[in-house]
């Protein structure tokens, strides 16, 4: 029987479709990803030496000191959402509330070279890229205007002259998303009830149960959720209790990791599209001003979130706002345990 299940960290509810049919229809629907293959596209403005198609740097990395020889660069969005300039000017029109679009809009290209995807990086390249990471929340949070900074990536989404160039987005806001508060309000909720961070709960009952487990290493665990919304949808966690990503000294573990999953879910779904995102503590700066998130550093755990896209929306999944997996995460983590054993033997 199908079941419905509860998400404690979000409070959402996915429905977990057992139908070994409708997972074998899944699972065979081969849509190879079609990419030209060359290291530098002419018209693309992230490939080296088509710098000057782009805004100045923010921040760069490179090698020697040379900035010719870059290998990661942030920059700001030439279109952005929110701008850094200005104040916020809290005011109201009425009953509603109304914020000046102050935040900050930033671009991590993460290589150089075209057509090479974060799944095909060097390791030592891939923690660089988290390591840029970790700088922008950073210098963002320094300003105190921010009350969060979100990481995101979409893989097989882009539009435009970039198309086929691996980067990242860096966006800063003057309110908290409604999704990383919900994720804060339950992780606190948990905590004043049981005095115990709701994350770490979650990370022993996954690694004693393990039919969830996709890869534990020293410091961190890859599991699928109980209430997954997609399939191979796939969480990393650090295993000791971090509030905060940009805190965090593994990188390079991380990435190891990082880059083994989702190697994995691109074969088992022939290479889908897919939504990376780092959900890390809010500014605390901002929010001790105001007496938020008390226990914050006690409740809270930093994840990231591998969300595979392999469908649009149902009108079911509108108008209700449940998701429908037609692949049961023990039935996933297992195929991703088998995966990383066949690479392993390869």
């Amino acid at each position: 029987m199908n079941e419905l299940r509860r998400d404690p960290v979000s409070g959402r509810w996915s429905i977990i479709i057992h139908d070994e049919l409708q997972t074998d229809k899944l699972l065979v629907n081969v849509r190879k990803r079609r990419t030209s293959g060359k290291q530098h596209e002419p018209s693309c403005p992230f490939c080296k030496g088509n710098e000057h198609l782009t805004p100045e740097p923010i921040h760069v990395e490179n090698l020697n000191g040379n900035p010719e020889d870059w290998h990661v660069r942030v920059i700001p969005d030439k279109y952005p959402v929110l701008r850094v300039e200005g104040d916020l000017n809290n005011r109201g029109h009425g009953m509603y509330d109304i914020l000046n679009g102050i935040g900050a809009h930033e671009i991590v290209v993460e290589t150089p070279h075209h057509s090479t995807h974060l799944a095909d990086f060097a390791d030592d390249h891939l923690a660089r890229v988290f390591s840029v990471y970790q700088n922008r929340i950073r210098d963002l949070k320094s300003d105190l205007r921010f009350r969060y900074v979100m990481v995101y990536k979409n893989y097989g989404e882009a539009t435009g002259p970039a198309v086929g160039h691996s980067y990242s987005y860096v966006i800063a806001t003057p309110v908290t998303p409604p999704r990383v508060k919900q994720e804060l309000i339950n992780a606190a909720e948990h905590f004043r009830m049981k005095e115990r961070c709701l994350f770490c709960d979650i990370l022993q009952q996954e690694i004693s149960d393990g039919a969830r487990v996709v890869e534990e290493t020293e410091h961190f665990l890859a599991y699928i959720p109980f209430a997954s919304r997609a399939p191979l949808e796939t969480w990393i966690m650090p295993k000791r209790h971090e509030t905060f990503f940009e805190r965090s000294d593994n990188v390079a573990e991380l990435a190891s990791l990082f880059k083994r999953t989702v190697r994995g879910i691109q074969q088992l779904l022939y290479d889908p599209n897919y939504v990376m995102v780092i959900h890390t503590g809010p500014n605390t700066s901002f929010g001790h001003r105001r007496g938020y998130w008390k226990t914050l550093e006690q409740d809270y755990h930093w994840h990231i979130e591998i969300i595979p896209q392999l469908r649009g929306f149902t009108s079911f999944e509108l108008v209700s706002g449940i998701r429908a997996n037609f692949l049961p995460p023990e039935k996933g983590a297992a195929l991703l345990r088998q995966e990383a054993a066949t690479a392993g033997r390869s």
